[in-house]
């Protein structure tokens, strides 16, 4: 049956080129109303959870806003420094100026870009795979603590999931009727994934290696869908063009110098943080994590090959559903090329690139779900998924990022104001500049020497090469002269191994004996710092 035939009552045409399973009758079941009221709880949980955080910005966060509260026209050159594209920068822009700038109103914006994909998500699945598909994956994106964490985080990452749902409604749609709007539409979607993260170049080009292989295999309306498509991931490479430029200037001076390129294993490993609150930007082991990791896998699985089989059975087709294989496909298509990718330009993986695939991942899950035989088997692993991850989601809301607000209001209960402040490595500068004030002290960055309200990743490793512990200790002594002067530091940075040479380079030039008012505590914050006083000159 093509996209344009007229579907039987009982079924719905699949985009891909095949027939959903049978609609769920009309009648709910008490099964049914039990589903319904773990996607509303799982639904009003993630809502406030989207909003709710009770810790202090990191520094992604705060390099972030510093870069976005500049003057619209210099967003695309401090981003030279700093390795991004500009859309979501764009926006916070003008949130901002709307919004405010407390804590609360910039991680609103997040928040409600990942609220809005819920229902996006909803129409998504229901419309193209089935009523209890659709109200899986709803619950199961609600509760998600990956979804709710980047609620909360004032980064791109939750514009790119919207994106990339609405990317699928997108493609779907033409394939149900290939005209020139909706493949408009995917121009435009992929043009702005384009501009918000670059990992979308690896999602649109595997999107695009399957366009070519429908267009080259098969005829009719499926054709004219793919060409169209082809024609749409080429208008938005065109919309690209402009930025290209800064582009290739980021590949060949900025990156992720702080980490080494992932193995395959990393790549696909790192589906585990799907399960995780990213709060500690790591998977934590335990029960909890292993049991929700399990489930992720088991889920995917069905969702990819489990089909019915009569009765209280299913089988497993090692090729696949149809619906679920390009699904499947560029999932794992984009990891692949993904890290294919980190390993040529020698760049770090993070689990929070994941994201351009994170709402596949949800589909698949949610099919996985509706695969199982038995109505009141899926009630029970729906019922547990929702827990495991509602309880990742509250631990994660209580979770600090970053120690910068502590040791801030230790400085302005301690540290004179005007005093000289070194801060190694400057990657902890934007946070504890926003918290202490920036011209409240005279702050220096290791390695540049300059005020640490943005980290310039120019070049990063030849700049750490480049400052030596001792000369860099020697210009702070001097700027502080005999008044108390202070060093901000932390352990875990990579290659910035040189911020202990810092601190005893500043204790043997200075001749003074330094006392720790802060300890750097790695336990319950992610980027933990130690603030440490040179007490005057003798």
């Amino acid at each position: 049956m093509t996209a344009t035939e007229t579907a039987p009552e009982e079924a719905t045409p699949d985009s891909l080129g095949d027939v959903a399973p049978p609609q769920d009758a009309a009648r709910r079941t008490a099964a049914d109303w039990a589903v319904l009221a773990i996607v509303a709880v799982d639904v009003v949980a993630g809502v406030v959870y989207r909003f709710h955080t009770t810790s202090k910005m990191w520094l992604d966060e705060v390099q972030t806003v510093n870069i976005s509260s500049q003057p619209l026209r210099q967003i695309p050159a401090a981003l030279r420094r700093d390795g991004a594209p500009p859309l979501y920068y764009a926006l916070l822009h003008f949130w901002m100026g709307i919004a405010g700038t407390s804590d609360a109103a910039i991680r609103a914006l997040p928040g409600v870009l990942s609220l809005v994909t819920l229902p996006i998500m909803w129409f998504v699945v229901r419309r193209w795979f089935g009523r209890i598909e659709a109200l899986c994956a709803l619950g199961l994106l609600a509760a998600s603590p990956f979804a709710v964490y980047f609620a909360t985080e004032n980064r791109m990452y939750s514009l790119v999931m919207l994106l990339v749902t609405a990317g699928i409604w997108a493609v779907m749609a033409l394939f149900d009727a290939p005209t020139w709007p909706r493949a408009a539409a995917v121009a435009v979607i992929g043009a702005l994934l384009l501009y918000t993260h670059y990992w979308s170049l690896y999602l649109l080009g595997v999107v695009g290696l399957w366009f070519v292989f429908v267009a080259v295999r098969e005829r009719g309306p499926r054709q004219r869908a793919a060409r169209l498509g082809i024609a749409g991931l080429v208008a938005s490479g065109i919309a690209f063009l402009p930025w290209v430029p800064i582009f290739l200037y980021q590949s060949k001076h900025t990156g992720t110098p702080w980490a080494a390129p992932a193995t395959l294993a990393d790549a696909y490993g790192w589906i585990a943080g799907f399960t995780v609150n990213q709060s500690v930007q790591q998977v934590v082991t335990s029960l909890h994590t292993e049991l929700s990791l399990l489930m992720l896998i088991v889920l995917l699985v069905l969702g990819f090959a489990a089909a019915p089989a009569g009765g209280d059975r299913i089988e497993l087709r090692l090729t696949g559903q149809p619906r679920a294989r390009v699904l499947a496909f560029v999932m794992v298509g984009t990891l692949g090329v993904g890290w294919a990718a980190s390993l040529v330009a020698n760049s770090a993986f993070q689990p929070r690139y994941s994201s351009v695939i994170f709402p596949i991942v949800v589909i698949l899950m949610a099919l996985g779900l509706a695969a199982l035989p038995n109505r009141w088997l899926l009630v029970g692993v729906l019922a547990a998924a929702s827990a495991l991850s509602l309880w990742t989601v509250h631990w994660g809301a209580q979770v600090q990022r970053s120690q910068a607000g502590v040791v801030a209001t230790v400085m302005h209960q301690t540290v004179p104001p005007g005093s000289v402040v070194a801060v190694c490595p400057d990657q902890l500068g934007p946070s504890l500049l926003r918290y202490a004030g920036a011209t409240q002290y005279e702050f220096h960055g290791y390695p540049r020497y300059v005020a640490p309200d943005l980290v310039d990743w120019i070049d990063y490793k030849d700049a750490v090469a480049a400052a030596g512990a001792n000369a860099f200790a020697r210009r702070i002594v001097t700027a502080a002269g005999p008044e108390p002067f202070y060093l901000v530091w932390a352990k875990g940075y990579g290659l910035l191994t040189r911020c202990e040479d810092l601190a005893e380079a500043l204790a043997q030039q200075s001749q003074r004996v330094p006392r720790t008012v802060v300890v750097a505590k790695k336990l319950g914050y992610y980027q933990s710092m130690n603030l440490v006083e040179y007490p005057p000159a003798p």
